[in-house]
């Protein structure tokens, strides 16, 4: 072979060595090249991620559902810690796009990010006639189904001639030369449901969410109750005043129910009625005995106000990491009337009311222990399970489940009960009462027996 020597930096070589020293493509392009596929990376993944927020689930598991609203069907559940897809807001629900590309609805206050800015997803127009759908960016994937011209789509990312799109409740894909992408817009409930959100939705029905629920005279729970409405019944609206809808029965009857006891329906069509099917997807309404000005019974070296407080706060605590919808009456030292008590329950639509109270006789050291109270015979149910779970984990004697005439369980719509969790004028409650131990025994014992109070 005719070897031509070379000089490379002052050392002989080769001309085959020169091939590999010396490459005929000068690094100008090869720099050029790594750039230009950086940029392509970065602009996919750019494109990619603009319409999404990540989140994390925080309860153990959470319901997906069909439409935002416990209304709806639940499609699937996730579990803790798993991480979706926010791709829309409205009236407090996530729609999400989940790790198997399914498109679900969840609460929002099951997640642990609240500062969440969901997307505002692009609307792209089909432009072909008919187009296919596949369930991938490629023209290979399976056909899912066809659009016809001009159909409206909702818009997820595009990426290498595909557009990703929402379909039929799934992530699909359709050919980017065949639709049209616009300006972005905001999602708007469905048209044939009205919410309490929003006041221009046309209202024709309303449906009751519990039995037991009051039609009264006039727009306050002050006013005479004209009819005793159960679950799933539908009234004619008929106008609004304030937090009130005027309704009309089948019969003629006329009368108001708050708004917050209903869900509405723009036509003669019952609306559907909220299916809690977990914990996690209840409110639930803690009321912290008396506060402020308002000691409460007397407990030596402390008062009932301060007792309730810290066991309310404890209970908000464990509920909350169950992913409950937590509303407290009163979070400080504060006076709150009875009647807010009740109001704040009502307004907050609770799943469940628990009013936490100890208890105090003229007699000291006379009676000893716990007691469950009720009002309304269908609340009965529900004391029983928090008393069930009080004698069976609660270090104090268990008095049972009683009847028991107070205003805030008697004036409320919502489910509710008044517990009182000890004596402490008894030289053995209040020494227990005001312990750590105790504490979380009753939250425990309160958390289990509402675990079980919403299980199907």
């Amino acid at each position: 072979m005719n070897v031509m020597n070379l000089f490379f930096n002052g050392k002989v070589v080769s001309e085959s060595m020169e091939k590999i020293l010396m490459p005929k493509q000068p690094k100008t392009i090869i720099s050029f090249l790594a750039v230009l596929i950086f940029i392509s990376l970065t602009t996919f993944a750019t494109v990619a991620l603009a319409n999404q927020s990540t989140i994390k689930v925080d309860a153990s598991v959470v319901n997906i559902r069909t439409g935002p609203g416990l209304s709806y069907d639940i499609m699937t559940q996730v579990v803790g810690g798993e991480k979706v897809n926010v791709i829309a807001e409205e009236n407090e629900w996530y729609k999400i796009r989940m790790s198997n590309d399914q498109i679900g609805w969840v609460a929002s206050w099951l997640i642990g990010n609240t500062e969440i800015s969901a997307a505002s997803n692009k609307i792209g127009t089909v432009t072909g006639e008919p187009v296919n759908i596949r369930s991938e960016g490629h023209s290979n994937a399976e056909i899912i189904g066809t659009v016809a011209k001009g159909t409206e789509l909702t818009v997820l990312f595009q990426q290498g001639g595909w557009t990703q799109i929402q379909y039929n409740g799934q992530v699909a894909w359709i050919s980017s030369e065949l639709i049209e992408v616009t300006t972005p817009t905001k999602e708007t409930a469905p048209s044939s449901v009205a919410t309490k959100t929003n006041s221009e939705a046309p209202i024709e029905t309303i449906t009751i969410r519990s039995d037991g629920t009051n039609i009264r005279s006039g727009p306050s729970v002050d006013k005479s109750v004209v009819i005793k409405a159960s679950k799933g019944d539908s009234f004619t609206y008929l106008s609004t005043e304030g937090d009130w809808y005027q309704i009309q029965a089948a019969d003629g009857q006329t009368g108001y129910v708050a708004n917050w006891v209903v869900d509405l329906s723009a036509d003669k069509t019952a609306a559907p009625t909220a299916n809690i099917t977990s914990l996690a997807e209840a409110t639930i309404v803690i009321d912290a005995g008396h506060g402020g000005e308002d000691p409460g019974a007397p407990g030596g070296t402390y008062n009932e106000k301060e007792a309730t407080l810290k066991t309310a706060k404890l209970l908000a605590e464990r509920l909350k990491r169950a992913g409950a919808n937590v509303v407290l009456t009163r979070s400080s030292d504060t006076s709150v009337s009875l009647n807010q008590r009740v109001v704040t329950s009502n307004q907050a639509a609770a799943d469940v009311f628990i009013s936490i109270h100890y208890d105090s006789t003229e007699t000291p050291n006379e009676i000893s222990g716990t007691t469950t109270y009720y009002y309304h015979e269908k609340d009965k149910g529900l004391a029983n399970q928090i008393n069930a779970q009080l004698e069976q984990n609660g270090p104090l004697p268990n008095n049972g489940v009683r009847f028991g005439d107070y205003y805030v369980t008697r004036e409320n719509t919502r489910p509710a009960v008044l517990l009182e969790l000890g004596y402490l004028n008894h030289y053995i409650d209040r020494s227990t009462i005001n312990t750590d131990s105790y504490r979380q025994s009753v939250v425990e014992s309160i958390y289990q027996a509402l675990d079980h109070y919403f299980a199907p």
